[in-house]
């Protein structure tokens, strides 16, 4: 097993085109776990919850953790598939973090923050536009 560069100018313009909108994913996921490790307290905030005991504090910061560790898995498998070549592959990898990442988290948020806005649905599609283009570009024929 060894890596090729993902960025190599023969491969076709569609799936250079799904490598960049990769990194730009990953580099999301990967930004936003460091938010979570960092700023653990975000998580409570991102759901409203009132830090009203130390229970509270320490559910938010159990919370932060799972957060980042479901956050930062995808952008690693995607980029050790880049580095393969595994084209399909990672489209599908996207896909399934589109689902699995994104979509949960939007119904988390509909259904667990008090007085949702639309504004906070929304505010998850900057990070699947990235994934949804680059599974378009891997998984077209």
């Amino acid at each position: 097993m060894h890596f090729k560069n993902p960025l190599d100018k023969s491969l076709p313009r569609h799936i250079r085109i799904g490598v960049w909108a990769s990194f730009v994913s990953a580099l999301m996921l990967i930004g936003i776990t460091a938010l979570w490790v960092f700023h653990p307290d975000a998580s409570e905030v991102s759901l409203s919850i009132v830090p009203d005991s130390d229970a509270a504090f320490r559910y938010a910061r159990l919370t932060a953790v799972f957060k980042a560790v479901g956050d930062i898995l995808p952008p690693i498998f995607i980029l050790l598939a880049l580095g393969l070549h595994q084209f399909r592959l990672t489209g599908i990898y996207h896909l399934v973090t589109l689902v699995l990442v994104v979509v949960v988290d939007m119904f988390t948020w509909a259904a667990y923050v008090p007085d949702v806005q639309a504004l906070d649905i929304l505010q998850h599609v900057p990070f699947a536009i990235p994934m949804i283009i680059a599974a378009y570009c891997f998984l077209k024929k």
